[in-house]
């Protein structure tokens, strides 16, 4: 039998302390007890209420221990009689033991009371100790939470990647200057082709990439000038004392500085800028920086790399734009979209070899609305990706059903950029093949050039994919001037499909016919078909057939007609002219 000392009570409550969390401190306490006083159960109870047993019989125990009274002795059957001892300490607690057939001594009564009134202590301590961590705890996160406050409104007011004002603190800026009632100018930069960057060398450059381009602003700025990047790849420039008209200048010096290239990822990266300008006084800061956004969009609408004053008239456009992409979103919802279809012909014996389909909307309202005017907006708020995606199950759905009686025809869709981009673009092709049975050597999708330059690398993985589909790939529009031969080679191309402006006149010029007839002879060298569209005479059709095209498309040979009148018979209407 151990008898107790100041010694196993101090190991005992350095024990019972060593625990931060109350049940750890009372599972040790009991265990200690029940060892030193060799005892086979243990208990620790709250309120009436077990909170932790152990030991030889502890079910027993806690079958009975739901009483205010607590049994002098328990049978164990197959066992014996536990005799248990109670240790009572505040608040409301109690500290159990139970020995077989055996009670306490009056000395183990006293060492087990002195350890429940030790168990008091330590957990009075942890007790203690918790609400001082608690309290530290919530005045560090009360720290933290104030120095990322300021740490948000620092950078509500300073973008922490170029250093540059935010638009927070560019419209405190131009407000203060506003007041002053003198001439300010304000500039809206966005960049052209950032987003090509971004996606083919990766975000970080993106980033560096701005960080030049905030530079290369500051730069071509006055001291009393302030730059300020207002979002992503977009900036903007306060001038003081600068009419509209003054600042055009600073705006093309700015998109001078722009072109030129930038070092990044071990290479030479070419984007460009394009510019709205708009003046105060007379207006908030947030509706001069806005019409300036507005002007933006119309010289990236006029073509990139331009400065554009803003023309009240533009609100009107902007308003009339918003109110197209709504009437857009649900022209594809309601099913108001249609596909005309214009046959492409052998320019040697007039037969029809396929036909190109050709997106029409006719709205309840608008009435036709023409697709120069609907594809732009569809093509940037990326509605042309459900858009394209039906016009290729319509018109591939549309092919197999001629192909039942026309075997040999083919179909030819026209491609966006945001498709050719969309990581899904290959396997919607491959589901419609699927779907429509048709074979892949029947459909080609044809892209423009400026879509096939804008990003090359990206561009050539995507068309390997389709060429592993087996579908035909053409080059639309070819000859505008984006494509070089070294890149020409590298794409897995089918077809040049020959710019309609090269025979826009009523008889071709000498130099049109000398760059079609060096696009024919390319493609012969490389092994590609060509296409020439826009043929409205004969004279026109008789010269690209001399020159060696072999397809020819236009309003002479055919126009666009609705699916229901291509075929009539057994075949396609018969064509205007007939081959000599």
């Amino acid at each position: 039998m151990n008898h107790w000392s100041t010694h196993q009570l101090t190991e005992f409550f350095a024990a019972v302390c060593a625990p931060q969390q109350e049940h750890a401190a009372i599972m040790v306490a009991v265990e200690r007890a029940a060892e030193v006083l060799e005892t086979e159960v243990g208990a620790v109870l709250r309120d009436g209420r077990v909170l932790v047993s152990w030991g030889t019989g502890r079910d027993q125990l806690e079958a009975v221990l739901d009483g205010a009274e607590r049994p002098a002795t328990l049978a164990v059957p197959g066992i014996g009689e536990l005799h248990v001892t109670t240790a009572r300490f505040n608040p409301g607690g109690a500290l159990l033991v139970a020995r077989m057939n055996e009670a306490l001594d009056p000395e183990e009564r006293q060492l087990l009371q002195a350890m429940a009134q030790t168990l008091e202590l330590a957990l009075t301590n942890i007790s203690l100790l918790s609400a001082e961590r608690a309290l530290r705890e919530e005045r560090e996160r009360e720290v933290a939470e104030r120095v990322a406050l300021l740490d948000s409104l620092r950078e509500a007011r300073q973008d922490p990647l170029t250093g540059l004002p935010t638009r927070m603190l560019f419209l405190e800026m131009l407000a203060e200057q506003l007041d002053r009632d003198s001439a300010t100018s304000v500039l809206f930069i966005d960049l052209d082709r950032f987003k090509a960057v971004n996606d083919s060398l990766g975000h970080r450059t993106g980033d560096e990439l701005l960080g030049l381009v905030a530079a290369r602003i500051r730069g071509c700025l006055r001291p009393s000038d302030t730059a300020a990047r207002i979002g992503g790849d977009e900036f903007a420039v306060l001038l003081n004392d600068c009419e509209a008209h003054q600042a055009v200048p600073v705006a093309q010096r700015l998109i001078d500085a722009v072109k030129l290239p930038f070092p990044l990822a071990g290479q030479e990266v070419f984007i460009g800028a394009s510019i709205g300008i708009a003046a105060g006084p007379g207006a908030a800061p947030g509706e001069i920086l806005g019409n300036a956004d507005v002007a933006m969009y119309r010289a990236k609408q006029d073509g990139a790399g331009r400065v554009v004053l803003f023309d009240p008239q533009m609100h009107a456009e902007a308003l009339a734009r918003l109110t197209l992409n709504g009437d857009l979103q649900r022209a594809l919802a309601l099913g108001e979209f249609r596909l005309q279809y214009q046959p492409l012909f052998r320019l040697d014996s007039g037969q029809p070899v396929g036909v190109e389909a050709l997106v029409r909307w006719q709205n309840p309202d608008r009435g036709y609305v023409s697709p120069a005017d609907f594809v732009p907006m569809a093509e940037e708020t990326g509605l042309i990706t459900d858009l394209g995606r039906w016009v290729l199950n319509t018109a591939g759905r549309q092919a197999a059903a001629w192909r039942r009686t026309q075997p040999d025809l083919g179909i030819n869709v026209n491609v966006s950029g945001r498709q050719l981009t969309d990581p899904q673009f290959a396997s919607d092709v491959e589901r419609m093949l699927s779907d429509t049975r048709l074979p892949p050597d029947a459909v080609t999708l044809e892209l423009t050039e400026s879509v096939l330059m804008s990003d090359p690398k990206a561009a050539i993985a995507c068309l390997r994919d389709l060429q592993d589909l087996g579908v035909d790939v053409s080059i639309d529009d070819f000859g505008t001037g984006y494509s070089s031969l070294s890149y020409l080679q590298r794409l897995p191309v089918d077809e040049l499909k020959i710019d309609r402006a090269f025979i826009s006149r009523q008889s071709p010029t000498t130099a049109d016919l000398a760059v079609v007839r060096t696009i024919v002879e390319l493609a012969r060298t490389l092994r590609l078909r060509t296409v020439i569209e826009g043929i409205e005479t004969e004279a026109q059709r008789n010269a690209m057939q001399v020159l060696g095209c072999d397809l020819g498309q236009g309003y002479h040979l055919c126009r666009p007609v609705h699916p229901e009148s291509l075929l009539t018979g057994l075949g396609l209407p018969e064509p205007t002219w007939k081959a000599a």
